[in-house]
């Protein structure tokens, strides 16, 4: 195993490929198959990102937490480190999202006006533009509105490149977007909270882990999970609370879409 954590590059990933073929493995890795389709949906179009990460976990130092915490559940750990890194990566990237939300509606919403004056559109294409590099806030206010954001983002670098800009389109597609905006408000999200939502929505099977425990003599959380994200982030007072409440309400809202019939 020590081989396996010194080695880097190709040889990591060759000797990565050896150890999830092996029988024994495969059996055992079957409860976490959709804790990693959750982690492949949530970097999906950020491959060469996930790969610089994947690389980088075989000389990083151990996670505090969450690498641990996965070990013990019987996970290699080669590959807890790696899911650690990611899942803290995606957590402190939700977190930034929830910060920048608020600017990016309000720049939506502006373009969305028509008579606006081309430096205001201007401004309003960077900022929009600089979120949809470093976040996926657009690409999920596009995916909500059923509508692809390839040509909205196509014309905010032609404004911004100072190339041929098909202005009304800009206003047009803004306005059919803006009545599927999320709402800005609310409460920040720390990285710690949306890290700790992430393993509860998707890690549930491994860890078993649906809730919190409360412990009355000692007047604090005293579930695994809790302390794990507790020591990742070096956050001895986090509470779950917000974490589940958020979690919940996205589950009721799921079962009260319509179903299939």
């Amino acid at each position: 195993m020590q081989h396996m954590v010194e080695a880097t590059g190709r040889t990591l990933i060759d000797q990565l490929i050896e150890y999830l073929a092996r029988p024994d493995v495969v059996e055992r890795m079957k409860p976490w198959q959709t804790a990693c389709d959750g982690l492949l949906r949530a970097f999906s179009g950020f491959c060469e990102q996930t790969v610089a990460v994947i690389l980088r976990a075989a000389e990083s130092p151990p996670s505090a937490g969450y690498e641990p915490f996965l070990v013990e559940r019987n996970l290699n750990p080669v590959l807890a480190r790696m899911i650690s890194r990611l899942l803290v990566r995606r957590g402190r990237r939700r977190a930034n999202e929830r910060i920048r939300l608020p600017v990016v509606v309000g720049a939506i919403r502006f373009l969305g006006k028509p008579g606006r004056g081309r430096r205001a559109i201007h401004r309003k294409a960077e900022v929009l533009l600089a979120a949809s590099e470093e976040t996926s806030i657009i690409e999920t206010i596009f995916d909500d509105a059923n509508l692809r954001e390839s040509e909205f983002i196509g014309l905010l670098k032609s404004v911004v490149e100072g190339g041929e800009v098909a202005w009304q389109r800009i206003t047009e597609i803004a306005a059919l977007v803006v009545p599927h905006l999320p709402s800005p408000r609310g409460r920040r999200i720390t990285a710690a909270s949306a890290t700790h939502e992430f393993l509860l929505e998707e890690l549930i099977s491994v860890t078993g882990s649906q809730g919190y425990t409360w412990d009355p003599y000692r007047e604090d959380f005293a579930d695994h999970l809790t302390q794990a994200t507790r020591r990742e982030f070096a956050c001895p007072r986090f509470s779950p609370q917000s974490a589940h409440r958020r979690l919940s309400r996205w589950r009721a809202a799921i079962d009260r879409l319509p179903r299939e019939a």
